[in-house]
């Protein structure tokens, strides 16, 4: 989430789909299954931050306001080539809760969440576009379960890229492999990177056990490189995570990430409880909460969330990138420290 963003455009996205509609033969346009979705999340929160703790645009006074946790509306479509192919495309977009706006409520210059074409077959999935990035699909999102507006920040990992080709292998008696190539891309679009990245990853799931190790190589002259590996484990109605991270680069000490993750489901109650120690961003974190599943579609959640220095607590309704940036703490070496707690409620309705 800490990464550096871009502006995103909409024209080229549209004037694809356009493209793409106008000259489709009909036969085939009658043939695509359609499936459009929804996710409508909202919390009401209060965010403490610590006495030496300060926002990025200075003061540190206490709030009660409401946030977005990451409300989107999305279309996917699937064609049948023949029985060996099916190709889709997915397209989902951020919706700003709070802001009332077309936008990530962490980023604003986001407006686009996906935006991919792809085929899968018994060979895999291949896809190109803006899509979630292999290496947080294995590793980070094991431990990225919590219900806020806070869930998924302690990691080094990116979430998503645009300009990205990924592949995911068959599943090959629990084994299977992920790969992924973010090209460079010097437009003003949100979720693009200054030199390409690679990442590859591993996975062995099978009988409630869920075990993954990935590396990122990103094409500098730093020779910047994440590892991870993370264990996922499911024991009747308990689930435990272990996650671990190391960024390196020449020139700068290594960043290492530690995530000790549980949950437990008990009827239509689920207990959740992180600890997290993330070197650079967040420092120790502590993470708490329960669901309430209230019918197929609803649910609701209260949950407590404290940081050590800057991660995800922000101003009211600001983010931590963009043009609303605002985050408690600051990466500047004279910033003040980001420490600060949060306790949060709020609801989640699929649709």
């Amino acid at each position: 989430m800490q990464q550096k963003q871009k502006h995103a455009t909409k024209l080229t996205l549209k004037t694809l789909v356009l493209a793409m509609a106008s000259t489709a033969p009909a036969s085939v346009l009658a043939a695509v299954d359609i499936d459009f979705y929804g996710s409508l999340r909202m919390q009401a929160e209060a965010v403490h931050p610590d006495s030496s703790a300060e926002f990025a645009n200075g003061g540190n006074s206490s709030y009660s306001n409401i946030r977005d946790a990451y409300s989107r509306l999305g279309i996917t479509a699937n064609w049948q080539a023949n029985d060996a192919i099916n190709v889709f495309g997915q397209l989902e977009v951020p919706i700003d809760t709070a802001n009332f706006k077309i936008q990530d409520p962490y980023d604003d210059r986001r407006d686009l969440r996906v935006a991919q074409v792809g085929v899968s077959g018994d060979f895999g999935t291949l896809a190109y576009g803006q899509m979630w990035l292999p290496f947080y699909n294995a590793i980070s999102y094991k431990v990225d379960r919590f219900s806020t507006y806070y869930s998924g920040y302690a990691t080094l990992a990116f979430f998503r890229a645009f300009n990205t080709v990924s592949y995911y292998s068959p599943d090959f008696n629990g084994v299977s492999f992920g790969a992924g190539a973010v090209i460079k891309d010097t437009s003003d679009r949100a979720d693009t990177f200054d030199d390409n990245r690679y990442q590859f990853t591993a996975t062995y799931n099978a009988n409630g056990t869920d075990f993954s190790i990935g590396i990122e190589q990103v094409d500098d002259n730093k020779d910047t490189r994440l590892l991870g590996a993370a264990l996922g484990q499911q024991i009747d109605n308990l689930y435990l995570g272990i996650k671990l991270e190391q960024s390196s680069a020449k020139g700068s000490a290594d960043a290492n990430v530690f995530n000790l993750y549980a949950d437990y489901t008990f009827n239509d109650y689920t207990f959740k409880a992180m600890y997290a120690d993330v070197d650079g961003f967040g420092g120790q974190i502590f993470h708490l909460g329960a669901d309430y599943q209230y019918s197929k579609n609803l649910k609701t959640f209260i949950e407590f969330y404290q940081q050590e220095s800057v991660n995800a607590l922000a101003a009211e309704k600001a983010g931590g990138s963009g043009s609303f940036r605002n985050p408690l703490g600051d990466f500047e070496p004279d910033a003040k420290k980001g420490g600060g707690k949060a306790v949060a409620v709020g609801f989640r309705y699929d649709f």
